[in-house]
This record gives C-alpha cells, sequence and structure tokens, in this order.
C-alpha cells in the first residue's frame, strides 16, 4: 500500500488543517520538494504544527521522517502514481520528470510579472541592435534565445567569449539591448564592469538569473529571477537550463505576437 494510499485513507481522521495539507500532497506529490516545512505549510496555506502533526498521524517521528519517505517514494515513482494506476519503468519516469519539471515552470509565473514580460517582449521588438551572453552552460541558453529570434526575423549577436563581450560593451548605444544569462552568477567575473560601461551609454541590460542575492543585479536595467530548481535542499537532480530556458520561450511567444501585429 502507497504512502499516497496511507495519506488518502487517513482524511477523514485529520483535522481540517491537517486535511488542506493532505490534500495539497495528494493533488501534486512534488510539493515536498518545496523546500524548507516553512516554505511548504505557506504554500499549503497551513502551518508547521499541521504538517508535523500530519506526519504523526501517519506513523512518523516528525515532518523530517515523513518528507525523506515521501522523497524516496517519489523517486521510487511510487509518489508521481495514482492509486490504482500501473506504468512501465519509462512511462513512470516520463511522468515524474514532467510533474517536477511543470511545477517550476509554473512558478515562473510567480517570479516574473506579465507586465516585465511584456517589457523585455518590446524591448527585443524595439531594439536597434541586440547581444546575448552566457558561458559555460549559459551559453546553451544564449545561443538558444538567438537561434530563435533569428528564426523569428529579429537580428542578433549571441557570444561566450568574454573578450568578445568586452569589445561589444565598449560597442553598443543607445537604443541597443544586451541580455546577460547568468543563472548562478558564477560566469564571466567582468560582467559588472561591462554592464556598467553599457548602462553609461544608454544599453537597456537584461539579467536573467535564479540567484536572488547575486550583486549583479544592481549593474541591471532589468533582473528576472527564475525558479531555482537545482538548489532545492530535498534534491539537486534537476537541470536549470530547462526552466531557463522555458522562460525564454515564454519571451518569445509575446515577442512573436508583437511582430504579427507589426
Amino acid at each position: 500500500m502507497g504512502l499516497l494510499e496511507d495519506m488518502r485513507r487517513a482524511l477523514p481522521s485529520l483535522t481540517k488543517t491537517e486535511a488542506r495539507a493532505a490534500e495539497a500532497f495528494l493533488d501534486d506529490p512534488a510539493l515536498i520538494l518545496q523546500g524548507s516545512i516553512t516554505r511548504i505549510a505557506r504554500i499549503t496555506g497551513t502551518s508547521n504544527s499541521a504538517l508535523i502533526r500530519l506526519s504523526q498521524k501517519l506513523g512518523y517521528n516528525g515532518f523530517s521522517e515523513f518528507r525523506f519517505s515521501m522523497n524516496r517514494a517519489l523517486l521510487a515513482h511510487e509518489g508521481a502514481l495514482t492509486v490504482g494506476e500501473s506504468e512501465s519503468d519509462l512511462a513512470s519516469d516520463i511522468n515524474r520528470l514532467a510533474d517536477v519539471y511543470a511545477s517550476y515552470v509554473r512558478r515562473i509565473a510567480s517570479a516574473v510579472t506579465e507586465e516585465e514580460v511584456d517589457a523585455f517582449a518590446h524591448a527585443i521588438v524595439g531594439a536597434r541592435r541586440i547581444d546575448i551572453w552566457g558561458v559555460n552552460r549559459t551559453a546553451e541558453s544564449a545561443q538558444q534565445l538567438s537561434h530563435r529570434l533569428t528564426r523569428l526575423g529579429v537580428y542578433n549577436k549571441w557570444t561566450s567569449d568574454p573578450i568578445v563581450m568586452s569589445d561589444d560593451a565598449d560597442i553598443l548605444g543607445e537604443g541597443d539591448v544586451a541580455v546577460v544569462i547568468t543563472l548562478s552568477g558564477r560566469g564571466f567575473a567582468r560582467y559588472d564592469e561591462a554592464m556598467d560601461a553599457m548602462r553609461q551609454r544608454g544599453v537597456d541590460v537584461h539579467l536573467i538569473t535564479m540567484n536572488r542575492t547575486l550583486k549583479l543585479a544592481e549593474h541591471a536595467t532589468h533582473t528576472y529571477y527564475l525558479p531555482w530548481i537545482s538548489r532545492d535542499e530535498s534534491i539537486n537532480f534537476y537541470e536549470d537550463q530547462i526552466i531557463a530556458m522555458m522562460f525564454i520561450e515564454l519571451v518569445l511567444l509575446r515577442v512573436s505576437r508583437l511582430l504579427n501585429k507589426e
């Protein structure tokens, strides 16, 4: 008998608040991966004490033990299955990955506003020149944004070379847009100098990151903070670039709509 079935069977014996938490986990088992007990309590609209009581009523000593069991069940694909459902290992793996990534992609809507995404799209469409920067693994996201813009007929240039970035920082000016992608902040050490130089000449500098403590944001005109899936304290198996590319697709969708109106 699976953990989710145990929780479902326990619903009649739970208090209203405990049942709310249980129903949230039944609807989306991946909620257990959302971080600390305080954060999960906030997401489920309950409290730390309610989560602890729920854990104990399910036979665990506390929330940490309950979370460990739930996480183990998810990794074993038990948590991704509806009670009574049977799947192949491949289908289970696909559903597990889809559920977790989908939950983080949906969180983009609470990380950035519609106004910010629209303003970003308008800046791209109205730019005289567009430079896109990314190094190491974020170079993939930079290249993807560049390639997709080119397919939409928007001329741009991307680079992962710090020397080219420095050169371009001395060339771009009023009416130009620079997009800097550094999800953790461990990229080009002199991003800040280059970004400052561009801003002084009127370049619109857009920073895409997942690190809310990144001081580099002080050197950007606009900063977009995305959900940081690999830094989840429960498991760090997942790939940040997938979330970054989905945000890029979101912006590109708005760009495409603007271009179709012209």
